[in-house]
């Protein structure tokens, strides 16, 4: 029996060793002063703990500048990405056309698309458009990278949900907004609610789309702050406590968001996975 156990237990403490080693040592490091980083033998807590890196950050780059592009940016992107995956799915799931089922099929692989094969062409559409180093142009990127996933997800939600509801609103008249209204979408809130949670952390964490469509501070998001402050240009050296320091700047909403959100993201992801 005890063999089982040990054989069961194992590769769960080393997945939450893995998983939260490097997010320890981010916070390590953020509290720790340059000086005694590196020192030999490791401290593994904070013998001199202070926010000195946290205010060298904030000397350096316009926090509250970049907390609001990237809140804009995460917010604006989650809500539009879930109206128009809802329309989407709403039609490939009770729309019967030819080629629905080879579109739906060919929008889930573009998914997979690899970003360096698309971004030169995606930044010449987007430069003759002028939409360079502007928040809608990287709303625009935002969603259209999280959509393809997103819709064939919602798709196969609402195919669960039975025909047979809707058959009766539409005997009493109704039509399909007010199906999608009064049908769909009560049955679907906790499915919405977790996507809508899901796309605010991955738009909140895009790094690459800011990264090439970004010129100035207009843009600039905390993902993108983390490469500006552990530059020292004095020394052109790494100063790690700042790079510390902006991760967790960078990480600690989304953490506290899935912390307080946590019931209903697994209650959305368990209705997909149960309904039927």
């Amino acid at each position: 029996m005890l063999p089982r156990k040990v054989l069961f237990y194992l590769p769960i403490v080393a997945f939450i060793l893995i998983t939260f080693a490097p997010i320890y040592w981010i916070v390590l490091s953020a509290f720790t002063p340059i000086s005694d980083l590196f020192q030999s033998p490791l401290h593994y807590i904070p013998a001199h703990p202070s926010w000195v890196n946290f205010r060298d950050v904030a000397q350096i780059l316009p926090l509250g500048q970049l907390f609001w592009n990237s809140a804009v940016l995460a917010i604006v992107s989650a809500c539009v990405s879930v109206v128009v995956c809802l329309f989407a799915a709403y039609a490939f799931a009770r729309i019967r056309f030819p080629g629905s089922g080879l579109l739906l099929l060919l929008l889930l692989l573009s998914g997979f698309l690899p970003g360096v094969a698309t971004i030169i062409p995606l930044f010449q559409m987007f430069q003759s458009l002028g939409l360079i180093d502007t928040m809608r142009g990287l709303v625009i990127l935002v969603v259209s990278l999280l959509l393809p996933t997103r819709v064939w997800i919602m798709t196969t939600f609402i195919r669960q949900i039975p025909v047979e509801m809707e058959e009766a609103a539409q005997v009493d008249g109704a039509g399909s907004l007010v199906l999608l209204w009064k049908v769909i979408i009560p049955v679907l809130r906790p499915g919405l609610a977790t996507l809508f949670l899901i796309n605010l952390i991955a738009a909140w964490d895009d790094f690459f789309l800011p990264l090439i469509f970004n010129r100035t501070n207009a843009t600039t998001t905390l993902t993108l702050g983390i490469t500006q402050s552990g530059i020292n240009p004095q020394y052109q050296t790494v100063v790690w406590g700042n790079e510390a320091a902006m991760g967790m700047l960078v990480i600690a909403p989304v953490f506290l968001l899935a912390m307080i959100f946590q019931k209903q993201i697994v209650e959305g992801l368990m209705a997909g996975a149960l309904k039927g």
